[in-house]
């Protein structure tokens, strides 16, 4: 995979610069990114790597359908009745309808990133349920698909308040951290490398990738924390633990960088 020349020195500023506000940080990678993308519009960026590709935009068409049984699998479990008679769905506004679009959230009392997993996680637990394995694609996973149903199309609006800009930027550094065998940052590939081809597959723009999880692959969705875990994997770095401080930060990172985008089904398999 090659890259511009510019990238060492690009990443190498990102991580030991002082902080600079969420909101200026997005505008800055957005801004960069469209310097590198030319005429694909920033709307599109939700496409992922669909975006560069109008083969796999037509795929996805194709398999809109991909989804469905596990959908159908999470309104289940959303809707079963706890021993107590309470469920899901009664932990959450609206019975969970839009809910997606505003998560990862910053918990003032917790001082912690509450992302969706580990809110229904929290509802499970204070309900003397088993808790879901995060990275078990029928419970967790199945759940998350159908919450992000109920908020298809809606706008991605998570917020970052003062007391939490810390956890934004050590989502941020990681993000922008050389890790692994390859010495490759997330940002090696989806900001300096975005739009350009890992063997036969465009790579997606930082901006949007949060908006398409959970994908579905083999008929098993798949969250965007397991997908970071994969690439760290490929980086060949030794994953964080799912719903670690350290994916949670960099999937709220993530999040806020695809404000203002629709969450968006995306069956196909890649990022």
């Amino acid at each position: 995979m090659r890259f511009r020349s510019f990238s060492i020195a690009t990443l190498a500023l990102a991580v030991t610069t002082s902080f600079a506000a969420p909101s200026a940080t997005r505008e800055e990678i957005v801004g960069r990114l469209q310097g590198q993308l030319g005429g694909v519009p920033v709307s599109e960026y939700a496409l992922g790597a669909a975006a560069f590709d109008t083969d796999l935009r037509d795929q996805v068409q194709q398999n809109a359908g991909a989804g469905d049984a596990a959908v159908a699998a999470g309104k289940a479990l959303w809707t079963t009745r706890f021993k107590d008679g309470r469920s899901l769905s009664g932990c959450f506004p609206n019975g969970g309808k839009r809910i997606a679009a505003t998560y990862p959230q910053y918990d003032s009392k917790l001082k912690r990133v509450i992302t969706l997993e580990l809110a229904v996680n929290q509802c499970l637990k204070s309900h003397n349920e088993a808790v879901y394995d995060p990275t078990d694609p029928a419970t967790m996973g199945a759940v998350m698909a159908y919450l992000r149903s109920l908020a298809d199309g809606r706008k991605v609006a998570v917020r970052v308040p003062a007391a939490a800009e810390d956890k934004f930027e050590q989502g941020r550094r990681l993000y922008f951290s050389r890790m692994g065998q390859r010495n490759y940052a997330c940002a090696s590939c989806h900001l300096q490398g975005a739009g350009k081809r890992y063997g036969e597959v465009p790579l997606s723009p930082a901006v949007g990738q949060a908006t398409h999880w959970p994908v579905i692959r083999a008929d098993k969705p798949v969250t965007l924390q397991a997908r970071i875990r994969e690439c760290l994997e490929i980086m060949g770095a030794a994953p964080f633990p799912a719903a670690s401080e350290e994916l949670n930060h960099l999937e709220y990172f993530l999040t806020y960088l695809s404000n203002d985008l629709p969450l968006k089904s995306n069956p196909w398999r890649g990022w």
